[in-house]
């Protein structure tokens, strides 16, 4: 429909050309006529000229004061100006003086509506590939290529798709119809590929979302390492045997992932069972003991210490202590130090363990 428009109004030209040299006046339009409308053109094409050059430079030094992503999206808007926005900037000086006859007022609106479109498509690019760098320089580990290339092309598509269903519309052209057929095609593709659909949104929620990042120790169901990558489809683990895991993004988020690397702190949970020979005072005197050892450690807060039971191998004390370091080979050094100065005093209170009963309970991490 569009060719045939542009064709008649190529031959609605041609007969006004012969119109030009037989009465003086072209496409019904004397040649001051035809001045003024080039004028008026010009002078708009040189204005939006003047303006993007006067805004990028004053922008820039803008920039250059600032910090903020305000000005740097307007220079990059700005920049993104194509000559389909000069072009459209035209036809509509040449429209404000010239009443075209059909078919001619037809093309010149497919003109103007194509221009828009493409500089709509320009700015879009403009807009995705801004937010993409913002945001993979805000997240330098997470910022896997692949991933945000695949991100961008789907926001990108979207966008180029409404811009192009409104121009349609604008020409005449009845969307609905369009927009069915799409929805029933897309259903159908979603239906075939739903477990590449799966993986592949799993991974834009990982990237979005961010339950771990690049480097992150992470334990998932009984597997546990460092994430190495987020891929479109799976995540790659390297485990602490050196092997690499390789785990379906979507099966990944539907486990219960232990991310190690965003530790507040550890939580170590001593249990004690001392001897049955031991007299009162003596066992009134344990919880304190624990208490000054993990009191004379750095990076160890005392949280509590009780006796929780008595069975016929001897009397059960229960100790928490958290350590506040996030270094695993510290924490056990932490954790160590205090065991040992327990076993010092009691040795020099006369408090003896029974046999083969000491156990110390503590989260996984990394050695």
């Amino acid at each position: 429909m569009i060719p045939e428009s542009l064709s008649n109004a190529a031959e609605q030209v041609a007969a006004a050309a012969d119109q030009l040299v037989t009465q003086g006046t072209f496409l019904g339009h004397s040649p001051e006529r035809w001045l003024q409308a080039a004028a008026a053109a010009g002078i708009g094409v040189a204005a939006l000229w003047v303006v993007r050059a006067f805004t990028e430079r004053r922008l820039a030094k803008l920039a250059d004061r600032t910090e903020t992503m305000a000005d740097d999206l307007a220079i990059a808007l700005v920049r993104g100006i194509k000559p389909s926005l000069f072009v459209f900037v035209a036809m509509v000086g040449l429209d404000a003086f010239i009443a075209f006859p059909p078919p001619t007022d037809e093309a010149v609106r497919i003109i103007k509506i194509l221009a828009l479109v493409f500089q709509g498509i320009a700015w879009t690019d403009v807009l995705v590939t801004f937010w993409l760098a913002h945001w993979a320089r805000n997240n330098p580990q997470q910022s896997d290529r692949t991933t945000m290339a695949a991100l961008g092309f789907g926001v990108r598509l979207v966008l180029w798709s409404l811009l192009v269903l409104l121009a349609l519309q604008n020409y005449g052209v009845n969307i609905t119809t369009l927009i069915t057929g799409l929805g029933v095609g897309g259903i159908a593709i979603a239906l075939a590929v739903q477990n590449i659909l799966g993986d592949l949104f799993a991974a834009l929620s990982i990237v979005l979302d961010k339950p771990f990042v690049i480097g992150d120790y992470v334990v998932v169901d009984q597997h546990e390492g460092t994430v190495e990558r987020v891929g479109l489809k799976t995540t790659r683990i390297r485990s602490v045997n050196g092997e690499q895991i390789v785990v379906s993004n979507a099966d990944l988020l539907r486990s219960r992932i232990r991310n190690y690397a965003r530790l507040e702190g550890r939580r170590f949970l001593l249990r004690t069972t001392v001897s049955l020979q031991i007299d009162a005072a003596q066992l009134s005197a344990i919880p304190d003991l624990f208490r000054q050892a993990a009191e004379g450690q750095p990076y160890t807060v005392f949280q509590r210490s009780h006796l929780v039971g008595t069975t016929p191998l001897g009397h059960e004390f229960e100790t928490a202590i958290y350590v506040t370091q996030l270094d695993y080979t510290l924490a056990l050094d932490a954790r160590q130090a205090i065991l040992l100065r327990v076993y010092s005093a009691f040795q020099r209170e006369g408090i003896t363990l029974a046999s083969g009963t000491a156990t110390v309970a503590a989260p996984r991490g990394t050695a």
